[in-house]
């Protein structure tokens, strides 16, 4: 399984990827909005797609809109430190998963399992 980690916060990209190849998944990652939407243009095979709703250049909003609308496969997980706040937004937009922040790594787990 392919990840890639959107989040404009290096800490919670290096636990979430640390935890991820634990798991067993190959993991890119991208610290802003624009360098995520380079990767998924030109990576391919993206299984989960972990994006920061905050993020510069492109926010986590913007990247969703581009999977769902180019019919990228991979299931995509929203987080964010904003408790509720776009939650309903995110998964109007397509998202299947919505977590706050901090990250709960069991409920990660529960879903690359």
């Amino acid at each position: 399984m392919k990840a890639l980690i959107c989040d404009d916060e290096i800490g919670i990209i290096n636990i979430l990827k640390k935890f991820l190849e634990y798991k067993g998944l190959l993991v890119d990652h991208a610290l802003d909005g624009k360098e995520a939407l380079e990767l998924m243009i030109h990576e391919t095979g993206y299984d989960i797609v972990f994006l920061d709703v905050n993020m510069p250049e492109l926010t986590g909003i913007d990247i969703l809109k581009y999977v769902r609308e180019n019919h990228v496969k991979a299931k995509v997980v929203v987080l964010t430190g904003y408790p509720g706040v776009v939650e309903d937004f995110c998964k109007m937009l397509g998202a299947d998963e919505y977590l706050e922040k901090p990250i709960d790594l069991k409920a990660i787990g529960e879903i690359v399992d």
